[in-house]
């Protein structure tokens, strides 16, 4: 931690105070931690950044993780990045009625800032998140530049647990930031449309910190253009069409084996599965496998269906684990958002007819294609008849 107390006043790690200062303050034993108010020891060695660490071995109410070398130059950095920017600023504020202590606290809007590099699990994350809500404070989430890979232009690859920090901008699309202490660099992922659990599709956007301010950070940046987007997922439905046949994911191994038991490839899914629909990403597992066993769930249901039936039938997978729900907590929806937006594309498209809030009728019979070829052109004409990307 950078922060202590010493003779009841808060002291850190971020100014001009030599070692020497900090050992002497040490010896008068007065040098401890705001949270459990247990002795701390400056730790000022030339290898990592200079801290303060328990004295004990005790527990700390306010210690969430081990935090690493790259983890505190990172919370050190953008402290002194918002400095310039902010005012009434605390670094590692502990506020006592929930036990937390973010690692930015901006007094003036109730904001707090979380740098995470830690692993962190979804059960946590979203105990943090919602214990922050539970007494009015806004919370924004950056996470360290370690935590993601860029796999290609416009996709990525992210820590499981990332998207569970994701806000919808002002456009409705999902946004997520990260920053790297050691280039002093932001990547601002924007127009994030998820593709499996740790992949995305998005545009990412590179500042060094010297020019971004927090506004840019937090709010809505130019979109790409829609032919655009519209190029990349088609691209990453020809991948799934190209890949599926040797994926060995329990979901994909469960739906291939249905479909191939009633003579259908998973090479081959309807163009109508795999899409972006509104959303849609509260599901975690990929579109095209549970829109793909929608389709064939609605082609073996009577010609009117309900969407009880339909709900249920995921929830009975999701009780499998063959489907998996994607947690949003800054985003109101769980997976029944993403099984109506499906219905209501699949409505747009007149394969459907919604008949009152819970009944629909068929219309016409799911599409399938014959060979690759002719799955590749279908896909493209069904994104440009449906402008996909307005559903997101």
């Amino acid at each position: 931690m950078l922060v202590a107390l010493y003779e009841n006043q808060f002291v850190d790690m971020t100014g001009d105070t030599s070692k020497e200062q900090w050992y002497s303050k040490m010896k008068t034993g007065l040098l401890i931690c705001p949270v459990c108010k247990k002795k701390v020891i400056p730790k000022c060695g030339s290898k990592n950044v200079w801290h303060f660490a328990h004295q004990s071995q005790d527990t700390c109410a306010g210690l969430h993780e081990a935090e690493t070398n790259y983890h505190l130059i990172g919370k050190k950095s953008l402290f002194h990045w918002l400095m310039k920017k902010e005012k009434n600023l605390y670094l590692e504020h502990y506020l006592r009625d929930i036990a937390q202590r973010p690692d930015i606290y901006l007094s003036e809007g109730e904001q707090a800032i979380e740098y995470q590099c830690a692993t962190l699990n979804v059960d946590m994350f979203i105990s943090r998140i919602n214990g922050y809500q539970s007494i009015g404070i806004e919370s924004d989430w950056i996470f360290g530049m370690k935590r993601i890979n860029k796999k290609r232009e416009n996709l990525y690859s992210l820590q499981m647990t990332d998207l569970t920090a994701a806000k919808r901008d002002k456009t409705g699309k999902l946004s997520l930031n990260y920053f790297c202490p050691l280039q002093q660099q932001f990547l601002l992922l924007r127009n994030i449309l998820p593709i499996s659990q740790r992949k995305v599709l998005a545009d990412g956007y590179t500042f060094s910190a010297k020019n971004l301010d927090l506004n840019m950070m937090f709010g809505t940046l130019e979109n790409k253009n829609y032919e655009y987007r519209n190029l990349l997922w088609n691209n990453q439905k020809k991948t799934w069409r190209m890949t599926a046949y040797k994926n060995v994911s329990p979901s994909i191994m469960y739906v291939k084996k249905v479909m191939y038991f009633n003579h259908r490839s998973i090479t081959l899914f309807s163009p109508l599965a795999g899409m972006p629909s509104y959303n849609y990403y509260f599901f975690e597992t990929s579109p095209f496998i549970w829109q793909s066993y929608l389709l064939f769930f609605i082609e073996k249901l009577s010609s009117t269906f309900t969407l009880n039936q339909i709900e249920n039938e995921c929830k009975r997978l999701m009780g499998k684990r063959i489907f998996l729900e994607r947690k949003l907590p800054y985003i109101n929806g769980s997976y029944q958002c993403a099984i109506k937006g499906y219905l209501n594309f699949l409505e747009s498209e007149q394969i459907i007819e919604q008949m009152n809030d819970n009944h629909y009728r068929k219309r016409r019979p799911v599409p399938y294609p014959r060979t690759l070829d002719e799955a590749f052109g279908q896909d493209k004409i069904f994104s440009k008849k449906a402008v996909i990307f307005d559903f997101v």
